[in-house]
């Protein structure tokens, strides 16, 4: 599997966990979600794209910077 699909379906996996638990810590959002589906659709998507952005501009700055380079570099400390 290439690298670019593990970190969408980790991407994914957290975004989800993290709606399953406001859905559940919070009494009065899942009527809000029955109420205003397409509000609660569009707020799920936004959040998605903004952490999907986030993640891409701190990847982006961190290959153009040259951090990627010195990560990738790093000896793997389990490893003699």
């Amino acid at each position: 599997m290439r690298p670019v699909f593990k970190v969408i379906i980790i991407y994914e996996i957290a975004f989800f966990i993290f709606w399953n638990l406001l859905y559940y810590s919070n009494i009065g959002i899942d009527h809000w979600i029955e109420k205003e589906f397409l509000t609660a659709l569009f707020t799920f998507l936004s959040t998605m794209a903004l952490g999907f952005a986030f993640v891409y501009v701190v990847f982006i700055t961190a290959k153009l910077t040259g951090m990627l380079k010195k990560i990738k570099g790093l000896k793997d400390p389990r490893k003699n």
